[in-house]
């Protein structure tokens, strides 16, 4: 397994239409070379324009095709744009690893933080010991989550030498649903979304593969954005735990099975990863994330004063989570200061 999530696709998942669903609240997609509420580059502010620059130029951002980026704050949206065409806040598209921060949220909002046993806390920070070897998603029509991952299909395997330790692999959460929701469907009466949709405030749409819910849900960047926003307004039982229950998930990090974070030191919360810098020996937070393994990229300041989102998908491509963090951020970096990274 390599990448963010789910890197194989089986049957309709090939065939993930690019719709265009709304969310209710201010609509900032835009052309490819324009700004916020259309308009040219010459309206831009500095800050504006060094982050379109950024995204036009830099060497992390022009291998990435056509994307959606945005910036904005509990209040909503203060910058997005399209670079090239065909994505924009609307554009529908499957989420992979994404799904994992939407999972983990409504999970702990169904169960409250303060009852999540030990053993559930394990299955959301990955270190249960529940490992899937199939990477592929279910995604028939009327499959539940038991028949996708009870012993007739998927098997999700107990691997005793694997529990306390990091092992980045969508089993865990699986089990998790298995035994949470093992009659709930992908589509249809008792779906898995009409669970996660009420307890999150959100409207994301229904799919066959959501039966995978460590991987399978998709959604636009308009309708996560409404997730970041509420996670950031404290809206959630997850919002101020973040931090917590966190266990080390870089490559040569102790205890650490599997991992497929590349960019230095990170570690592993409830569902997302917590993202830093180190200098001088000490680790400092910078926010907290979920890359998809076809490059959909959430972002969470560690203030919880900003989301970011950049989205993208490339459903045969490798590393594609981590190749949007590495874009966005510059983005971000480049919004920040008035500066283009290039």
């Amino acid at each position: 397994m390599t990448g963010f999530g789910t890197k194989r696709l089986i049957g309709a998942c090939a065939l993930w239409t690019m719709g265009a669903v709304g969310c209710g609240l201010p609509e900032v997609a835009l052309d490819s070379d324009e700004g916020r509420h259309g308009s040219s580059r010459a309206a831009l502010t500095s800050h504006e324009q060094a982050a379109l620059d950024t995204a036009h130029n830099a060497a992390s951002c022009t291998s990435l095709g056509s994307f959606y980026w945005e910036i904005g704050t509990g209040a909503g949206p203060l910058y997005g744009f399209s670079k090239g065409s065909g994505v924009t806040a609307t554009t529908t598209m499957p989420l992979a690893s994404a799904s994992k921060w939407l999972y983990a949220a409504a999970y702990v909002q169904s169960k409250g933080y303060e009852l999540l046993t030990a053993d559930e806390k394990r299955r959301l920070n990955f270190t249960s010991g529940f490992i899937d070897e199939n990477l592929s998603l279910c995604n028939a029509e009327g499959t539940s989550v038991f028949t996708c991952y009870g012993p007739s299909f998927m098997d999700v395997s107990y691997r005793p030498l694997e529990e306390g330790r990091f092992f980045y692999n969508n089993g865990h959460m699986q089990r998790l649903a298995l035994v949470d929701m093992p009659l709930r469907r992908g589509t249809g009466l008792a779906s898995v979304t009409d669970w996660l949709n009420p307890l999150l405030g959100t409207t994301f749409p229904e799919a066959d593969s959501d039966v995978a819910v460590a991987a399978g849900f998709t959604g636009s960047a308009a309708q996560y954005r409404v997730f970041l926003m509420k996670l950031i307004n404290n809206e959630y039982a997850l919002s101020a735990k973040l931090t917590v229950d966190a266990v080390p998930a870089w490559s040569g990090g102790p205890d650490v099975s599997y991992t497929p974070w590349s960019a230095g030191e990170a570690y592993y919360g409830l569902g997302h990863w917590i993202e830093g810098e180190g200098s001088g020996g000490a680790w400092t937070l910078t926010g907290h994330s979920s890359p998809g393994a076809f490059g959909f990229y959430p972002w969470v300041n560690a203030t919880r004063t900003q989301y970011m989102l950049l989205a993208r998908v490339r459903l045969l491509g490798r590393d594609d989570g981590e190749k949007s963090r590495a874009c966005a951020q510059a983005v971000r970096e480049a919004y920040a200061t008035g500066v283009a990274q290039l």
